[in-house]
């Protein structure tokens, strides 16, 4: 089973609390920090959960169409809040990291990706093939920056696209891949956001089942209270539809198991769920 959970912040950027959270949000720009949670393995070592922001986000987005997504999107991050910097600080070397793991491939998720050399990386194929067959404006539209990775990406990637283990401790109806065959780590569909987004269930650290849905809600009210975002965001969503069911989908779980206490819920966005958690860890 999984040793640890980390959580760090891999940069950020700030927007309008109430353009996510349009019941109780105010209209005040928030932190949305782009959250890279570090797993120990006791056979992989080190594995991330989506990589955030780099340094390389600025040089991309100094050209056209590219600075599209600086402007409506402006990020902070500077090599020492990138994830490669967090590790640092934690005394890991990039070179530590076996696995990065992508829910998707928005920029605030494979920011990161090319700083760790030896890493394999996880991704959706049909997410991929999606994103790369767009032209370069309609791939900044869907918040796919393709220099962010590296060229070696596609012969180091391992593909999942399939979700066959039933996951009992969600229940009926929850699915995942299981990432290393021990029932320790399970990918998750979670469709909508974009095409072939996928959460992580990490089961039995500490006596907590984790639940890491990325981007299928942005902050914590979002998925316990069942709020969806505006309809303008709709714009950058690949299925509106399809995130709006998968939204409710989280919403129910939520309900159902919060009480038992057991599963922890969280998006990747929520600056004040991820701050419990590094309190947690203290």
């Amino acid at each position: 089973m999984v040793r640890s959970i980390t959580f760090l912040e891999a940069g950020y950027t700030e927007q309008f609390e109430k353009i996510v959270n349009p019941v109780t949000g105010r209209w005040r720009k928030i932190r949305f920090p782009s959250t890279v949670a570090l797993i120990e393995h006791p056979r992989e070592g080190y594995l991330l959960f989506d990589a955030g922001y780099s340094g390389r986000f600025h040089e991309v987005t100094r050209r056209f169409p590219e600075k599209l997504y600086a402007w409506v999107t402006p990020v902070t991050v500077s090599p020492e809040t990138s994830a490669v910097g967090r590790l640092k600080a934690l005394g890991i070397a990039e070179s530590e990291v076996s696995q990065v793991l992508l829910s998707h491939f928005h920029a605030d998720h494979i920011g990161g990706a090319g700083d760790f050399s030896r890493a394999r990386y996880v991704a959706s194929r049909r997410e991929y093939d999606y994103l790369s067959g767009l032209g370069s404006v309609r791939q900044v539209k869907h918040g796919f920056l393709k220099a962010l990775l590296p060229e070696s990406f596609e012969t180091r990637t391992r593909w999942v696209d399939e979700f066959p283990v039933p996951l009992r401790e969600l229940g009926e109806g929850w699915y995942g891949s299981d990432l290393l065959g021990d029932g320790s780590i399970f990918l998750v569909p979670l469709p909508g956001h974009t095409l072939g987004q996928m959460g992580l269930f990490v089961p039995s650290v500490r006596d907590v089942d984790y639940f890491l849905v990325a981007d299928a809600a942005w902050l914590t009210p979002s998925f316990r209270e069942g709020i969806a975002p505006m309809r303008v965001t709709d714009l950058i969503f690949h299925d509106p539809s399809s995130y709006r069911s998968t939204l409710s989908r989280i919403h129910s779980l939520d309900c159902a198991k919060r009480d038992a206490g057991r599963l922890r819920i969280l998006t990747c966005h929520c600056e004040v769920a991820m701050e419990k958690e590094r309190s947690h860890a203290l």
